[in-house]
């Protein structure tokens, strides 16, 4: 697999990871997916949601995924700062980028929201097999509350043929574009840790080899 360098997502140009651009072609198509998705159900995140941002025991992500976040911090010179608040966090701590009061207009708290793992980007308009093969969407909480039947109508959608974004599907067209840090699943803090920690280790390298020239 050729390495890739990701000049249009992050300023570490001479820092490579091999997949990160089909990384961001999965990430286009799923966006492609889940607008005609949400056009379909109508539904959408409600205003300044913050629910599965402050509940990250069971937002996981692989340190491929937190890659690209990870160059961006290193870039904004921003890294240390995350290190230190990630050091000995708890890994069921709320994800470090949650903001807590996200400007007007915006659906939820993400500082960082291009950058954001695949589970962020699916959960709440993805689906799961059961087994029988078929499909159900996963509705989060706060939209269960508003409306106790929203997930029986939608996948009755589901069943007249309307298409869903299956989170297998997406999750191993990920794992495969990095074999190595791409198939194990962390908590989300505990991903992009190992991500800057990578990533600090590669700009220490590249370093030490300029001074050594």
């Amino acid at each position: 697999m050729q390495e890739s360098t990701i000049s249009s997502h992050c300023a570490c140009p001479e820092i490579h990871f091999p997949g990160l651009d089909q990384l961001f072609e999965v990430y286009a198509d799923l966006e492609q997916r889940i607008a005609a998705f949400k056009r379909g159900t109508g539904i959408d995140c409600l205003e300044k949601c913050t629910h599965c941002c402050a509940t990250a025991k069971f937002v996981e992500a692989s340190i491929f995924e937190m890659l690209p976040l990870s160059l961006h911090l290193w870039q904004e010179g921003r890294a240390e700062e995350a290190r230190e608040k990630l050091k000995g966090i708890h890994p069921e701590a709320p994800c470090i980028l949650l903001n807590t009061n996200p400007p007007g207009g915006l659906s939820g708290g993400c500082s960082y929201y291009r950058f954001r793992p695949l589970v962020c980007r699916l959960f709440g308009f993805s689906a799961t097999m059961d087994k029988y093969g078929n499909p159900h969407i996963v509705v989060c909480k706060p939209l269960k509350e508003t409306d106790q039947e929203i997930a029986e109508r939608i996948d009755q959608k589901i069943r007249e043929g309307l298409l869903v974004p299956v989170m297998p599907e997406f999750s191993s067209r990920i794992a495969f574009l990095h074999p190595h840090f791409g198939q194990e699943k962390y908590p989300v803090n505990i991903a992009l840790f190992e991500a800057l920690e990578i990533v600090g280790r590669r700009i220490h390298f590249l370093n030490s080899t300029r001074r050594g020239t």
